[in-house]
């Protein structure tokens, strides 16, 4: 589970970052980012019923939380982030949502990188 000051929360932060914020995407994924007044990165999640019933959806922002808690350190700090389901996320393996998920942070530019430019793990 993410800390509760990684977490986004409240609706009007989700309506802020989906106004405000630049998007990238892939097939499995679309990451809308905001730059935030705050020293950390704050994460929300969602999943459209569209991808299937609760236990499904919530099969999904679990295993995009833990993918998230566990690459935490990676992202760079004061951003709000979004991770929004695409419907073709249903029935992938773990490794590979991790994989695209990562792929698509660091298309977003939201990944910290070192002074080679490359991605800091």
């Amino acid at each position: 589970m993410l800390a509760g000051d990684n977490r986004l929360k409240k609706r009007k932060d989700f309506k802020k970052v989906y106004a405000k914020g630049k998007t990238s995407a892939n097939k499995y994924l679309v990451a809308y980012v905001l730059n935030n007044n705050h020293n950390t990165i704050r994460i929300g999640f969602s999943v459209s019923k569209k991808i299937g019933n609760a236990v499904e959806r919530n099969k999904i922002k679990r295993v995009l939380r833990e993918i998230c808690r566990l690459n935490i350190h990676k992202f760079i700090s004061g951003i709000d982030v979004i991770f929004i389901a695409r419907s073709k996320i249903k029935g992938i393996s773990y490794s590979k949502v991790e994989k695209e998920l990562l792929k698509l942070a660091d298309k977003g530019k939201i990944l910290k990188r070192d002074e080679d430019g490359k991605i800091m793990y």
